[in-house]
């Protein structure tokens, strides 16, 4: 037994280590289902206290530090996006943090207004481009923004046909189970009346090959080329959107064989 406690005390020191370990990582482990939320963090109150004071650098050091210690953090990376877009301006971060957040709430209230913020986030950074640079890059942006509009446009159509589909099918079924339920009846054929249509008889002028047209009261106005246009660069300049330069390939196809043939000097029909 003397034994025993001779052991016991000689290796105590080493007992009350493991103990003390054991007990720091059972404080430091959590159980699923325990994670701390972002709003809860100190860091995350005292971000939104300093945006309320306007103390931007501060804010923005304590919301990366709420980004830094959860893994999920969409409301700090979406105070990010806009401290980084509105006030440091850097463009990539604002991006960056725009997009973590949609990764998490893609279909919150804030969503669109999140995408419109990476729109801007994407200009206001080719705006650091040389001029030449930044007017292309812009008119691929108005390109882009066509294309997703006309995108949209087409989903949407094909969901309202996809709608007026099946409720077709539906009337179709409704039709056939009232025709098989009521009798037959054939209605009397209705006389064929026919009717003869006045011949008018053409202007003289015309009978004697005059070249003189009808004058219509719709007039045109006409655009002239200069360096550097394009259907997209007309239509913003003549109707104050991009989207609408179809309108002009369209009114000008008699001279214009694709949308790539502009000529500086040329004379265009603006409808």
């Amino acid at each position: 037994m003397s034994d025993f406690l001779n052991f016991a005390f000689k290796f105590r020191p080493v007992y009350i280590g493991l103990l003390a370990c054991m007990l720091i990582l059972s404080g430091c482990l959590q159980p699923e289902g325990t994670e701390v939320s972002e709003e809860d963090l100190p860091s995350f109150k005292k971000g939104e206290d300093y945006l309320r004071q306007g103390r931007h650098d501060q804010a923005l050091s304590s919301f990366l530090n709420v980004v830094d210690t959860v893994p999920i953090a969409p409301e700090s990376h979406l105070y990010l996006g806009q401290l980084y877009l509105e006030h440091t301006k850097d463009s990539v971060l604002a991006i960056y943090h725009f997009r973590e957040y949609l990764k998490y709430n893609p279909t919150s209230r804030q969503a669109p207004m999140v995408r419109e913020l990476i729109g801007t986030a994407k200009k206001d950074f080719a705006r650091t481009f040389p001029a030449d640079l930044f007017d292309a890059e812009l008119e691929r942006m108005d390109m882009l923004d066509v294309i997703e509009q006309k995108d949209g446009e087409i989903l949407a159509l094909k969901k309202e046909l996809v709608r007026v589909k099946a409720e077709s099918n539906t009337l179709k079924m409704r039709l056939q189970e009232f025709q098989s339920r009521t009798p037959s009846y054939t209605a009397p054929q209705a006389p064929t009346v026919t009717q003869q249509r006045r011949v008018q008889p053409l202007p003289r002028s015309n009978l004697l090959g005059s070249s003189t047209s009808p004058v219509t009261s719709e007039t045109t106005q006409i655009y002239t080329v200069v360096a550097g246009d394009n259907l997209v660069k007309i239509s913003r300049k003549v109707y104050g959107t991009p989207s609408r330069y179809q309108e002009i390939f369209e009114a000008n196809r008699d001279v214009m064989p694709n949308m790539n043939t502009l000529v500086e000097g040329q004379k265009l029909k603006i409808p």
